[in-house]
């Protein structure tokens, strides 16, 4: 990934910390994962305990779909993450 790259999705993280999840570049995926989707850069996330987001994958965009992949990866990345760190543990 490119340093403008990188860039992007600082700036969209940025932006969606203040905005919400009312932010245009965010997509609901279900089971608690999101696509935050600036230009052609998707990063995927979710909330731990209402307040803290794991990014679990970030690449550049291929197709218009997040493929399963990408999703199932995502969703592994954040699991280990968590089983990891004993304080975001429910």
């Amino acid at each position: 990934m490119e340093d403008d790259e990188y860039v992007k999705i600082i700036k969209a993280i940025y932006i969606f910390e203040h905005v919400g999840k009312k932010y245009k570049n965010i997509n609901d995926l279900g089971n608690g994962l999101f696509e935050l989707k600036p230009d052609n850069v998707r990063a995927y996330f979710k909330y731990v305990k209402n307040r803290i987001i794991i990014v679990g994958l970030i690449v550049l965009k291929k197709t218009q779909k997040a493929p399963a992949r990408y999703i199932k990866q995502a969703h592994k990345n954040i699991d280990k993450y968590i089983q990891e760190n004993k304080e975001l543990r429910s």
